[in-house]
């Protein structure tokens, strides 16, 4: 069986990651929400990698889902790539130690430095910046696709300890109110009706209500809806309204549609 790489992306990075790591190890690739409606997830690949992005210095709640629906994960090879803005936190230990209540172990985790999109604190930067940041990744995708094939154990890009301490106490704290934080979802007079923000929530969490999204409080925090809106007639709270939206610029919106399996 071939190697199979699960991914969940909002804005494209995590994407792009898991596809480059496809085209370097010859394995498959598959949406995580493609798959989560599943009761369980049942696979003979001997090889598994999660590719997700880092969310209050953790790991997104429809990853935990994902991973607790996976059977027999203690006869795999099991590798994880966190792209994250900031700091990664600890969010590969929270990951690891998922995994383990689940019977598996993380055999290896990378963390890969992209542009943040975290628009409720800031905007995209600088164009010259991503590029920087797209040409070590481009570097980094070898020495991780060498690591998998060679199935080499424990390398894990932790953040020192007190880091992983505390980013796991805030996310232990935070994590539980994700869902409802929608909320703060609004579209100004902008907003065409065309409907794509519905089309590439990840989580069904958006309903189209006299051609205008409401939110359901089942969000995911990935902001696609906001990221992706044409008109960026999008908002949440009061200050996105003047920073500049994000998007990965090898992914198109059809690519974010399509991993939400619709």
């Amino acid at each position: 069986m071939k190697p199979e790489v699960y991914y969940f992306t909002g804005t494209g990075n995590s994407l792009v990651v898991a596809r480059d790591i496809v085209k370097e190890i010859d394995g498959e690739l598959i949406s995580i929400p493609s798959v989560i409606a599943k009761s369980s997830i049942k696979t003979d690949a001997k090889v598994i990698g999660i590719v997700f992005p880092v969310y209050i210095w953790g790991i997104p709640l429809i990853v935990q889902r994902f991973v607790k629906k996976i059977e027999n994960l203690n006869d795999k090879y099991i590798f994880a790539v966190v792209t994250y803005g900031g700091m990664a936190g600890g969010t590969i230990n929270i990951l690891e130690k998922v995994i383990e209540t689940c019977g598996g172990k993380l055999s290896a985790g990378f963390k890969v430095n992209m542009p943040g999109n975290y628009i409720p604190m800031y905007g995209a930067i600088e164009e010259k910046k991503q590029q920087r940041m797209f040409e070590k990744w481009r570097k980094k995708v070898k020495i991780i696709a060498e690591h998998v094939k060679s199935n080499k154990q424990d390398k894990k890009e932790n953040d020192n300890m007190l880091i992983n301490f505390l980013s796991g106490l805030i996310y232990n704290s935070s994590a539980k109110h994700i869902r409802e934080m929608d909320k703060r979802f609004w579209t100004d007079g902008k907003c065409i009706k065309c409907g794509i923000c519905q089309k590439v929530c990840p989580a069904n969490n958006i309903d189209m209500t006299d051609g205008k999204p409401s939110w359901k409080g089942n969000c995911e925090q990935c902001f696609a809806c906001l990221q992706w809106c044409p008109e960026q007639a999008v908002q949440f709270g009061k200050n996105t309204s003047v920073r500049k939206r994000y998007h990965h610029p090898d992914v198109n919106v059809t690519d974010i549609v399509k991993k939400t399996g619709v």
